[in-house]
């Protein structure tokens, strides 16, 4: 049988240490926490493949920070590995990059909310 990698964009060898968090109410971890700590074996445009101590089921969501961005995404297979760990194809659905950015945007949102001007008939006056 030929196997045929079907792939969009071709993967890069980075390895990287990494914790994912398995979004919802039922992990699928012994861990006693939603997030699993793992590693990045390598990555592409739209995905990347994690080394995983534990099996996550295909279809959940996940979400992954790391250091300016936030990643939402999907397993999308997971395959057992050699050591009784889990090999786990993560397709990015969401990626949320220079959230540094927004920290003047969510500082005045927060002084607004301690602060807030009344307006007319003592509503809140939408400006500043």
């Amino acid at each position: 049988m030929l196997n045929v990698d079907r792939r969009k964009h071709s993967r890069v060898k980075f390895e990287s240490n990494l914790t994912i968090e398995v979004l919802g109410d039922n992990p699928p971890t012994h861990l006693g926490s939603n997030k699993i700590p793992g590693l990045m074996v390598d990555v592409s445009t739209d995905g990347l493949r994690f080394l995983s101590p534990v099996d996550v089921p295909a279809g959940s969501a996940i979400r992954i920070d790391r250091e300016n961005e936030m990643i939402l995404g999907e397993v999308c297979y997971t395959e057992p590995h050699s050591d009784g760990q889990f090999h786990l194809g993560i397709l990015f659905r969401q990626v949320l990059a220079n959230l540094r950015d927004l920290e003047p945007l969510l500082a005045a949102l927060q002084s607004y909310e301690e602060d807030p001007k009344p307006g007319p008939h003592g509503a809140r006056s939408t400006r500043r």
